[in-house]
Formats: C-alpha cells, sequence, structure tokens
C-alpha cells in the first residue's frame, strides 16, 4: 500500500473515535437532565412551613384570608398579628378544618411551583387536602422523593379568658408530581 491510503484509514479511525466520544458525552449529560434535586425538593419544604411560619395576617395582600377578606369580615380572622401556621392552628383547634383547608389553598397560592404536590398535617390530622384526589395519593405513593418539614406550632385562642391552644406539631410532606 502506498502513504496515501494509509493516512486515510488513520483519519477515518480518528474520526469514528471521536463521533463515538461525543455520542457518550452526549448521552452522560442528557441523561441527568429529569433527576429531581434533594436539596431544591429539601428547600421547598422547608420555606413553605417558614412561610407560614414568618408571616403574619397584617402582612397578607389577600382578598379571602388578609385584612379586610372574606374571613376577616366573617369575624373568623380576628389578630392581625397571628401568623398564618397560628391562623391554621386556630381553626383546627375550634374544628373548622375546611375553613382551614380552603386558607392554606389560598395563602399558599403560588408559593409551591406546580409540579409539586404538598401536604399539611396538624397532630397528625390532614389538614390540606383534607381529602385528597386519586392522583394526589398515588403521586405520593409512586415519587422517589418524599420530603417533610416540622415545626411545632402554638398560641392563644381567647386573649380576654387566656385560653390556649397547642402545641400541636405542624408537617408539609412535599414531593415532585
Amino acid at each position: 500500500m502506498s502513504f496515501k491510503k494509509r493516512g486515510y484509514f488513520f483519519i477515518l479511525d480518528a474520526v469514528l473515535a471521536l463521533l463515538v466520544l461525543v455520542i457518550g458525552v452526549f448521552l452522560i449529560t442528557s441523561s441527568y437532565v429529569d433527576v429531581p434535586q434533594p436539596g431544591q425538593v429539601g428547600l421547598l419544604s422547608n420555606d413553605l412551613l417558614d412561610f407560614l411560619s414568618a408571616n403574619k395576617i397584617r402582612d397578607l395582600n389577600n382578598q379571602y384570608a388578609g385584612i379586610g377578606g372574606g374571613l376577616w369580615s366573617q369575624g373568623m380572622i380576628t389578630d392581625a398579628d397571628n401568623s398564618l401556621l397560628q391562623q391554621i392552628g386556630i381553626f383546627y383547634a375550634t374544628g373548622r378544618s375546611d375553613i382551614a383547608e380552603k386558607f392554606i389553598l389560598n395563602v399558599s397560592a403560588g408559593i409551591v411551583p406546580a409540579q409539586f404536590n404538598y401536604e399539611l398535617w396538624i397532630n397528625d390530622a390532614m389538614l390540606y387536602p383534607r381529602v385528597p384526589a386519586a392522583q394526589h395519593s398515588g403521586s405520593k405513593n409512586s415519587t422517589k422523593l418524599l420530603l417533610t418539614s416540622k415545626k411545632i406550632a402554638f398560641g392563644i385562642l381567647n386573649a380576654s379568658t387566656g385560653e390556649l391552644w397547642g402545641p400541636y406539631k405542624a408537617e408539609v410532606f412535599l414531593w415532585e408530581k
């Protein structure tokens, strides 16, 4: 064989090897795109519970749950200095789980991204959603990553009598759909 034909074989061999490497790198890097990040889900579950415990009714701009909103006008919310979690605890302590569910839905709208589901439990009772849909329960059972955050919630039920509620264990379960 002449030297010119040997060069073609070496160049063809190098091009094929480069093609195999490029395809391999592409397949490896693209396989990690859809993997949920445990840190992201963990931060999100902590952030939701921190949002509920740190923000007060007076800071909320919500037609249903804020000052001057529907619950305020009906007398269901009377203390603007209650945190959102304390108000949920008051609803739970007074047996108004249906109002607590609507309250949680309204105050958490836009907080949790659409690709996640969550549940809020107080004292081992599920307040949101009170009656989960079949796909909600199915996604919880089939998820690969389910994280929880916990806090203790307590407060004053009636300021004039000094009646207290709690302490209750508040838990948020969060998972990717």
